[in-house]
């Protein structure tokens, strides 16, 4: 399996790209797609149009009040058997969607991360999966609280002004700091001019990233963020559509 975390400061793109790249992966069709909608708002399932279904934090619920119905069950057995079916909820065409939902109470995501690391390491032992997606809360909040766990690829989304640039640096930094294991690091311009893309490129490469490319302005959005569409809804032939078959290219290609 292959296991893909998204990065970014709030509104450079990073839930969009997500979802350009999933399109992308499930049109070529060469491993199955668990995608997991892990920021707290939920734009991915929305983006992806597969909102509604249940969450990590709802099924979290249902596994307290199981452990004190069926005391003579394990925690394990109770977590696997909600977990099934948590991922045949999620089934959608071309892909699965898991949805961590919000934070318990106040807005503790312990209990919640607990669960999420579990359903990784799961996921990873099995074959069903070729490829994990995960869109990953802001800025390094994610990596900070160590439930990514280990990833292959992170892809940093970027614009080039100089608080998204540095987040490159922190999210690195951070990801060494907390142990959590990736193994390399890219970088995607988006809301970019292109008078600025040497500049973002040049970021990448200084801090040893590679830079896949950019995501140039595509008005076929405006339809999607407006008219109740999704990313399926878009023309093959589309900007954003045809930059992301690139960059997919490019990070199989290692």
């Amino acid at each position: 399996m292959k296991i893909l975390g998204f990065f970014g400061k709030g509104g450079t793109g990073k839930t969009t790209l997500t979802a350009l790249i999933l399109r992308e992966l499930a049109r070529r069709g060469d491993g199955g797609i668990l995608a997991v909608d892990a920021d707290a708002n939920e734009c991915l399932a929305s983006l992806l149009g597969s909102g509604g279904t249940s969450n990590v934090s709802e099924m979290l619920q249902r596994y307290k009040r199981q452990r004190e119905e069926s005391p003579e069950l394990t925690g394990l057995d109770i977590f696997q058997n909600l977990f099934d079916s948590l991922l045949m909820e999620g089934e959608q065409e071309g892909y699965d969607m898991l949805i961590m939902g919000r934070g318990e109470g106040s807005g503790c995501f312990c209990a919640i991360n607990d669960l999420l690391q579990a359903v990784f390491e799961k996921t990873i032992e099995g074959d069903r999966y070729g490829y994990l997606l995960m869109d990953c809360e802001a800025g390094v909040e994610h990596i900070a609280r160590k439930t990514s766990g280990e990833i292959h690829d992170a892809i940093i989304v970027t614009d080039a002004s100089k608080v998204s640039l540095d987040t490159l640096r922190r999210i690195k930094d951070v990801a060494r700091e907390v142990g959590t294991r990736i193994e390399r690091y890219y970088v995607v311009a988006n809301k970019t001019r292109p008078d600025m893309l040497e500049k973002v490129e040049k970021t990448a490469k200084d801090l040893g990233f590679k830079y896949l490319g950019a995501i140039p302005e595509d008005p076929n959005f405006t339809e999607v963020a407006y008219q109740g569409k999704t990313v399926f809804d878009l023309p093959d032939d589309s900007p954003a559509v045809v930059a992301a078959k690139q960059i997919v290219d490019r990070l199989l290609e290692g």
